[in-house]
């Protein structure tokens, strides 16, 4: 059996430090991290909105310290949602 301890020991290395979010796999909406349990009671980063990342690629996030922009993000954490929709095509 694999042992995914230091796996999830560098993901929250990674996430660990104050101010530190998360991009999905190059997005432009940065979301707000948590730990959350994973495999054999590891606990590794999450996206706080819990939006999905199927089967929990630890590559797919990114770490950024922009400032979090996720609407359900903000939300959770008691600050002002974003005053419009970000658009997903573009502006037009």
């Amino acid at each position: 059996m694999t042992d995914i301890g230091p796996l999830a020991a560098s993901t929250r290395a990674t996430f660990g430090a104050p101010g530190v979010h998360a991009v999905v796999r190059r997005g432009r909406t940065v979301h707000a991290v948590s730990l959350g349990q994973w495999v054999a009671g590891e606990e590794v980063p999450e996206l706080l909105c819990h939006t999905g990342i199927a089967g929990w690629d630890p590559t797919a996030l990114e770490p950024t310290r922009a400032d979090v922009t996720c609407a359900r993000c903000l939300r959770r954490l008691g600050g002002p949602a974003p005053s419009r929709q970000i658009p997903l095509f573009g502006e037009g």
